[in-house]
């Protein structure tokens, strides 16, 4: 049986190998995962720099106000940059995403919820239409913030060889949208719990699952149906 079991593993091994030699073209080198990210942060930082300067949420002086505003958005934004980063080493074969790393990001996301829930009371007498008005604004808002970076993010991924689309598309969204709901703090002049978790933090999970959805299939390996051989 143990001869068996490792014929099989051998088997399974040369066949990835074939359908590695089958499906690779020749391309550029791909570049380093810290040259891609710097690619990626720096179009953050220019969405960065175009929400400062036209938001009307005075923002400043909350940031002096108390260390939980700016603590919730670095978070966020830490929470991001792992996203990124892991999504990128996932492009790369036989490169091990490390679980401390993973726990981390999901450590700084649940932080950041925390610190949103018990930062201020949670208002609960909302009138829906106002409710509504205000949270489909911010919802889509923070679908656009992230529109770029996603697209940018998935690029980059896309151009390596990931083996794991459904993870590495759960990466990709994450990194763009845990950035963009850091935008959105930022953005946004209404600081009440259930407004953020709703409209600002529910739309990022959604798009998060939306990118694990077209991760696995479009970011996936494919076989090739063989090629018919020419007759005579």
């Amino acid at each position: 049986m143990p001869e068996v079991s490792e014929r099989t593993h051998e088997d399974h091994h040369r066949e990835l190998v074939s359908r590695l030699a089958r499906e690779i073209k020749p391309a550029r080198r791909l570049r380093s995962v810290g040259v891609r990210l710097a690619l990626w942060m720096l179009l953050e930082v220019g969405v960065l720099a175009w929400v400062v300067t036209h938001t009307d949420n005075d923002f400043l002086p909350k940031l002096k106000q108390g260390p939980a505003y700016a603590i919730e958005i670095v978070f966020f934004v830490g929470a991001a940059m792992i996203s990124a980063i892991l999504a990128l080493r996932s492009a790369i074969p036989g490169r091990p995403l490390r679980a401390a790393e993973t726990i981390l990001g999901v450590t700084l996301v649940l932080a950041g919820i925390v610190l949103i829930t018990v930062s201020a009371p949670i208002r609960t007498n909302y009138q829906l239409q106002e409710f509504l008005h205000l949270g489909l604004r911010c919802a889509r808002e923070t679908v656009v913030l992230a529109a770029t970076p996603w697209l940018l993010l998935w690029w980059l991924v896309s151009r390596g060889f990931p083996t794991r689309g459904r993870l590495s598309g759960s990466l990709i969204g994450a990194g763009a949208m845990f950035f963009s709901f850091a935008l959105m703090r930022i953005a946004c002049p209404i600081d009440e719990p259930l407004h953020l978790l709703t409209w600002h933090l529910l739309p990022a999970f959604a798009l998060i699952a939306l990118s694990t959805w077209a991760g696995a299939a479009w970011l996936r390996f494919r076989r090739r149906a063989p090629r018919p051989e020419p007759a005579g």
